[in-house]
């Protein structure tokens, strides 16, 4: 099953299990980060991604620089594992860490908030008060009247509290080329979509054929 029919599945079940109150709050929150226009100030394709260095899940320091030596990074913004729909993408992205290693690039996902274990088949970076998402402009603050729409859909209450626990990021995933210039940007303020590991497989095969036009591969490049 597709990653967009799984969240199409998960986002059904939500409405149906919810408050009707609380579905209207999550809408709202999406219709007025619309309206701010988060996603035109996002970092886009052709910018240079801005570095940084975090600790990951397994208790090291992983800094960007130091992934792009080795190739492509595929960057991934999740709000936490708190959120039905970041898990199914963190699962989705799981699935397919092995078909983009093959492709030569990195996987690192960051979160403000705690990921399972689980996952931990790639790289997940802390990013504590999305201090890196709001180098990549995809930082936002929940509204103080959505904010028990995000209790409802799963955001932990005991970590409501405090100055910057209400900062979050969009869902967001970057594909950076080794000279550290982002070549796909997909930013969505819907949290309920989110972009097809097939799409970041093909976007890095352009990516591989474009650094060696030997392979006989033709490409127009990525859009």
């Amino acid at each position: 099953m597709s990653l967009k029919a799984q969240l199409d599945a998960c986002r059904r079940a939500f409405r149906a299990s919810t408050l009707p109150s609380a579905v209207a709050g999550l809408e709202g929150s999406v219709a007025g980060l619309v309206q701010a226009g988060l996603v035109r100030q996002a970092v886009k394709a052709g910018e240079r991604a801005p570095l940084f260095r975090l600790r990951s899940n397994t208790g090291n320091f992983v800094g960007l620089s130091e992934a792009l030596n080795r190739g492509p990074v595929v960057l991934s913004f999740f709000r936490g594992g708190w959120c039905p729909f970041c898990r199914l993408e963190l699962r989705a992205l799981a699935e397919a860490h092995s078909e983009i290693e093959r492709l030569g690039a990195t996987l690192i996902g960051l979160s403000p908030l705690p990921i399972a274990d689980s996952y931990a088949s790639f790289l997940i970076l802390s990013d504590p008060g999305c201090r890196i998402a709001a180098r990549y402009r995809v930082a936002f603050t929940v509204a103080p009247q959505f904010r028990p729409a995000y209790l409802a859909l799963g955001y932990p209450e005991r970590l409501a509290k405090g100055p910057d626990r209400w900062v979050l990021p969009l869902p967001a995933t970057y594909i950076i080329d080794q000279n550290g210039i982002v070549v796909l940007s997909y930013v969505d303020p819907d949290y309920t979509t989110r972009l097809e590991p097939t799409e970041i497989a093909l976007a890095l095969a352009h990516l591989r054929a474009r650094a060696n036009p030997s392979s006989g591969i033709q490409h127009s490049g990525l859009e």
